[in-house]
C-alpha cells in the first residue's frame, strides 16, 4: 500500500508539473480602502462613509500545438459578492472568440472621457433611483451577462468585433453590440478613434445606444472627447464628455473629466445632468498609491409626463483612497 501511495503521489506530481509546463497561470488583484464625504441634496449620499473593496483576477493561458491560444479568466470581486467575470476565449489567425459572463465589445471599445480618472463619484450612480438619465457617456447596455463575442484580427491599426447575449426565453432581453477602433500616428501623437453601437430587444421595448470618441496621447498628456446617444421608450438622450490626464515624472498624476447629458425625449424634455471631476494620484511605492478626488454635479428635472417621478439633485462628493495592486 505504501509503494502504491508513493507511486500515485509521484504520478500526480508529474501530472502537475506537466500541466504547469503547458499552461501559464497569472494571478493579479487590487485592494482598495476609501473614505467618501458627500455634501448633496440627496441624503443617501450625504455625510462620511468608509468602504473596502478587493478584486482578484485569475488567468490560465494554454498554447496548443496547432497554434491556438486558449484562455480562461475568472474575476473575483467583493462588490459583486463572488465571481464577477467568468469566460473562456480561443484565438488564432482567424481572430478571437470569447464565451461566458464578461463585458462585450461596446464596453471594451467605447472611448469615454471619464476613463482617464480612477474614481467616478458624482458621475455614475449617485442620483436617486428614480432619475433615469444617464450619468456617463460610455457603453450603456453591454454588461457582463453571458454572451458570445467575436473579434477580428488586427489589420493595420483597425480592430472590430461583435457581441451577442441571449437569455433564452421568448420574452427575454437580447443584446447585440458592435465596436470598432482605428489607431494611427499623427505629428508625433498616438491617435485612436472608436465607435460603438448597442441594441437591446425585449417583449415591451427596444433600446439603442451609440458612442463615438477620440483619444490623443502626446508628450505625456492624454486627451479624450466623445459623444453618446441613447434611445428607449420616451427617452432621447445625448451626452458629451471630455477628459485630460497628465503624469509627472515624480510619481504624481493629474486627471480631469467633464460630462453633460441632456434628454429631449417625449417624457422628459429639458432634463439635464452635468458633472466635473478632479483627481490627483501619487505613487507611494511600487504597487501602492493614494488617490484624492473631488466631484461636483447638478441634475435638473425636465418637463413632460415623466417629470413628476424625478428628483432634482446637486452637490459635491470627495474621497481619499489607498490602493494596493499585486
Amino acid at each position: 500500500m505504501r509503494k502504491f501511495l508513493l507511486s500515485t503521489s509521484a504520478l500526480a506530481g508529474a501530472a502537475l508539473l506537466s500541466s504547469a509546463a503547458i499552461a501559464d497561470v497569472n494571478i493579479s488583484g487590487t485592494v482598495e480602502w476609501e473614505m467618501i464625504t458627500g455634501d448633496t441634496d440627496n441624503s443617501a449620499t450625504d455625510g462620511t462613509s468608509m468602504a473596502m473593496a478587493n478584486e482578484i483576477n485569475i488567468d490560465f493561458t494554454n498554447k496548443t500545438d496547432s497554434g491556438l491560444t486558449i484562455t480562461f479568466n475568472a474575476d473575483l470581486d467583493s462588490d459583486s459578492g463572488g465571481v464577477d467575470d467568468n469566460s473562456m476565449s480561443i484565438s488564432g489567425g482567424f481572430g478571437k472568440i470569447t464565451v461566458g459572463n464578461t463585458d462585450g465589445v461596446a464596453d471594451a471599445m467605447a472611448i469615454d472621457g471619464k476613463d482617464l480618472v480612477a474614481e467616478e463619484h458624482g458621475m455614475s450612480g449617485d442620483l436617486d433611483a428614480d432619475n433615469t438619465i444617464k450619468q456617463d457617456t460610455g457603453a450603456q447596455l453591454d454588461g457582463n451577462d453571458n454572451k458570445v463575442t467575436y473579434m477580428l484580427p488586427a489589420m493595420g491599426g483597425f480592430t472590430a468585433g461583435v457581441s451577442f447575449a441571449d437569455s433564452g426565453a421568448n420574452t427575454s432581453t437580447d443584446t447585440t453590440s458592435f465596436g470598432a477602433q482605428y489607431s494611427m500616428e499623427a505629428n508625433g501623437a498616438a491617435v485612436t478613434i472608436g465607435y460603438t453601437s448597442e441594441t437591446e430587444e425585449n417583449a415591451t421595448e427596444d433600446k439603442d445606444a451609440r458612442t463615438i470618441g477620440a483619444k490623443v496621447v502626446m508628450n505625456g498628456i492624454t486627451f479624450i472627447a466623445n459623444q453618446m446617444n441613447y434611445e428607449e421608450n420616451g427617452e432621447d438622450q445625448t451626452g458629451t464628455s471630455f477628459g485630460v490626464a497628465y503624469t509627472l515624472p515624480n510619481g504624481v498624476s493629474l486627471g480631469y473629466a467633464a460630462v453633460t447629458v441632456e434628454d429631449d425625449g417625449a417624457t422628459q424634455t429639458g432634463e439635464e445632468f452635468t458633472a466635473n471631476h478632479y483627481e490627483a494620484a501619487y505613487s507611494i511605492a511600487s504597487g501602492l498609491s493614494a488617490v484624492i478626488t473631488v466631484s461636483d454635479y447638478d441634475y435638473t428635472v425636465g418637463t413632460g409626463s415623466g417629470a413628476s417621478a424625478k428628483t432634482a439633485d446637486s452637490g459635491t462628493i470627495s474621497s481619499f483612497m489607498l490602493k494596493a495592486a499585486f
